[in-house]
C-alpha cells in the first residue's frame, strides 16, 4: 500500500486546517497571512514529496531484490526536498522578518498532525 494512502485524511485535513487557522488568527496583516498560507502549502507539498520519495525507494526493484538502494539518488532527493522547504521559509523571512515564527510553529504543528494522521494506519 502506498504511504500517501496510509494517511487518515478524515483526521488529517480537519486537524491541519484548524491548526493553520489558529496561527492565522495571530497574523497582523495580509502579508503575514499570505506568508503563512504559502509556507502551509509548501509544507503539504513537502510532506507529499517526502512520501513519494520514500515510496519510490520502497518500490525500487533493486531494493526489493537485494535490500540496497542508491544512496546518491536518495541524498539528491532529500537535499532537493529540504531546499524546497527551507526556500519557502526563507522567502517568508524576507517578507515578515521576526514574525516568521508563526509559519515555523505551524510547520512543526503540521508534523504532529501528520503523525496523528499516519499513526493508526502504519500499524
Amino acid at each position: 500500500m502506498e504511504l500517501i494512502k496510509k494517511i487518515d485524511h478524515k483526521l488529517f485535513w480537519p486537524l491541519s486546517l484548524v491548526a493553520t487557522a489558529v496561527f492565522l488568527a495571530f497574523s497582523r496583516n495580509l502579508t503575514e497571512v499570505l506568508v503563512l498560507a504559502g509556507v502551509y502549502v509548501s509544507t503539504l507539498i513537502s510532506f507529499y514529496a517526502l512520501m513519494a520519495i520514500m515510496q519510490g525507494i520502497i518500490d525500487d526493484p533493486e531494493v526489493k531484490r537485494n535490500g540496497k538502494f542508491d544512496k546518491g539518488r536518495f541524498a539528491f532527493l532529500a537535499i532537493c526536498h529540504a531546499l524546497f522547504l527551507f526556500g519557502s521559509i526563507g522567502l517568508g523571512v524576507l517578507f515578515v522578518k521576526k514574525r516568521i515564527i508563526l509559519a515555523v510553529l505551524n510547520y512543526v504543528m503540521q508534523i504532529f498532525v501528520l503523525g496523528v494522521g499516519l499513526r493508526k494506519n502504519l500499524k
